[in-house]
C-alpha cells in the first residue's frame, strides 16, 4: 500500500510518500507563511507521476489557518485522484513515534502564552487540552516519571526543569508511520481545534 502524508498543522508544510512501512520520498519547508502556495509544489516534487491508494492528513492541533490549508487540500487532490481520505491527529502519531514506556506529555505550539498537550498515562490517554506553564509543573511534580515530548516550545519550557523524549519520526513522517504501525488511528479527516479560532495577535515566549 502507497501513502501520501500531508501535514500543515503546526507551521511546516511537510509532505512523505511511504510504501508498505517504508519512506519512498520526503519534502517539507519549515517557513510557517505561505502554506497554500507552497503545498502544491512540494506534493508535485514528492508525487510525481507515482500512484498512491491513500491520502492522510494532519488534522490538528495547531494553526487554525495550516489546519484549514492542509485538509482543503488533502480534499481536493482526494477528489481529483479518486483515492481515500484519512485523518491522524498530532499527537497520536508523535506518540506512536516514542518509544519509552514512561508516561508522557506532549506539547505543541499555540502561538499563545498557553500550549496545546495531552497527557497519555498508564495506558490512559488523557482529553487534549491547553496547558499553562504552572500545569506543566504541576504534572511534573506529581509524576516524578513524566516525560516530556515537544515541537515548537522551548522558551515555554525555559524555567521548568524536565526530562525530554524524542520521537523517531516528525510532521508528515509521523503520519506515515503511524498508519503503517497502526492503520486503525486513521480517522475521518476531521479538524481538532483544542480553542475556537481567533483573531488575537500570536504570542508566545520567545
Amino acid at each position: 500500500m502507497k501513502i501520501l502524508a500531508l501535514d500543515t498543522a503546526q507551521w511546516v508544510t511537510s509532505v512523505a510518500l511511504w510504501e508498505d512501512g517504508k519512506e519512498l520520498a520526503f519534502q517539507e519547508t519549515i517557513q510557517e507563511r505561505d502554506q497554500a502556495a507552497r503545498l502544491p509544489s512540494l506534493v508535485h516534487n514528492v508525487l510525481g507521476d507515482q500512484t498512491i491508494d491513500l491520502i492522510l492528513v494532519n488534522r490538528g492541533p495547531g494553526s487554525f489557518t495550516g489546519i484549514r490549508v492542509g485538509l482543503a487540500f488533502a480534499r481536493g487532490l482526494s477528489l481529483g485522484l479518486g483515492v481515500p481520505l484519512k485523518g491522524i491527529d498530532g499527537f497520536t502519531a508523535m506518540h506512536q513515534s516514542l518509544t519509552t514506556p514512561n508516561p508522557v506529555l506532549i506539547l505543541l505550539d499555540a502561538h499563545r502564552k498557553d500550549v496545546f498537550g495531552q497527557l497519555f498515562q498508564s495506558g490512559t490517554i488523557h482529553p487534549p487540552q491547553s496547558y499553562t506553564q504552572e500545569d506543566v509543573q504541576s504534572l511534573l511534580q506529581e509524576t516524578p516519571s513524566l516525560l516530556i515530548a515537544k515541537k515548537g516550545i522551548d522558551c515555554f519550557l525555559t524555567e521548568i526543569p524536565f526530562q525530554e523524549t524524542t520521537p523517531l519520526w516528525e510532521n508528515a513522517r509521523a503520519l506515515a508511520y503511524t498508519f503503517f504501525k497502526d492503520s486503525s488511528f486513521a480517522e475521518p479527516a476531521l479538524p481538532l481545534y483544542i480553542r475556537e479560532a481567533d483573531v488575537t495577535i500570536s504570542t508566545n515566549f520567545c
